[in-house]
């Protein structure tokens, strides 16, 4: 993937989340604002402001709404996860990818030069900074696009 196709994907990603969380804050209004209902039906049944077969039919509703609205949640949490899973996932590639970069660029500019033995012993060191870091992140993030395809694929 070019470098400029994941930052879209990540830009995209970014906004989906974003939009995830704005659903998520609702739901999470929506939840206490069900509790709360039900914390203050009885309080009317018992104070005569309403009949206590109509509180009992509103619980029911109100309920009935509070558990939807925890699993529409829990699914919303799902999408969440599995956002911030792929985000982390394509920031690795980013970072492998910007690390591949740094590392194609040093390697012409220590070709080009001919620096001092500091500086030769400095850039290697660098190219083997980079060289390992590219080697675990690329690790890092093949088990996360493979772990992403399995969970997608498998069975169940």
């Amino acid at each position: 993937m070019a470098f400029s196709q994941i930052q879209y994907v990540m830009a995209t990603l970014r906004m989906s989340l974003a939009e995830i969380q704005n659903k998520e804050r609702e739901l999470d209004a929506l939840v206490s604002q069900f509790r709360t209902q039900l914390r203050r039906l009885p309080r009317q049944a018992l104070y005569g402001k309403t009949s206590l077969d109509s509180s009992l039919s509103a619980m029911g509703e109100i309920e009935e709404r509070l558990e939807d609205a925890l699993t529409t949640r829990r699914r919303v949490l799902e999408f969440k996860k599995s956002a911030l899973e792929e985000l982390q996932t394509l920031e690795l590639v980013k970072q492998v990818d910007e690390a591949r970069h740094s590392l194609q660029s040093l390697r012409q500019r220590v070709g080009a030069s001919s620096g001092t033995p500091v500086e030769d012993a400095e850039s290697a060191d660098e190219i083997r900074r980079l060289e390992a870091f590219i080697a675990e992140h690329s690790k890092m993030a093949e088990q996360a696009i493979t772990a992403s395809y399995e969970e997608r694929h498998s069975p169940g």
